[in-house]
């Protein structure tokens, strides 16, 4: 007696479905890599661009010591950076520990803003004190 072989049907390798479906997969993930390679640099470019305009306000800030000084040159443009200044006098009041306020101090609420291709990229405001009565 002898077996009657049955021959072996073993297939190696993907079927063309399995291959479409791990491509599939393999281009999804693909694609939110992608995106979020793309949002990444785009952050990175609106990061640097507020560190730019920050130094730039800081350099116009620090360009005067009192109010009068920054009302001389309003508006400016440094390396393609536009900045404007506004001031508006204010009175602080001064005050000691358990005493009425005697003294008010000349100030002025400063604004500076500051742009680039016609876009606001940054605004701060602080106070300057003015060197005489505004």
């Amino acid at each position: 007696m002898t077996k009657a072989r049955t021959p072996s049907r073993r297939v190696r390798g993907f079927s063309l479905l399995e291959a479409l479906v791990a491509m599939a997969i393999a281009s999804i993930a693909f694609a939110a890599l992608y995106k979020t390679v793309g949002q990444s640099s785009k952050t990175a470019v609106e990061v640097d661009s507020r560190v730019q305009a920050a130094l730039v306000a800081r350099s116009v800030l620090a360009s005067a010591t009192f109010a009068e000084d920054l009302l001389k040159q309003p508006t400016g443009e440094v390396d393609g950076w536009r900045w404007s200044v506004q001031a508006a006098p204010i009175q602080i009041p001064v005050e000691e520990p358990g005493r009425d306020p005697v003294l008010a101090l000349r100030s002025a609420a400063v604004q500076v803003e500051i742009a680039r291709d016609g876009r606001s990229v940054l605004t701060w405001s602080t106070w300057k004190p003015y060197r005489s009565a505004p």
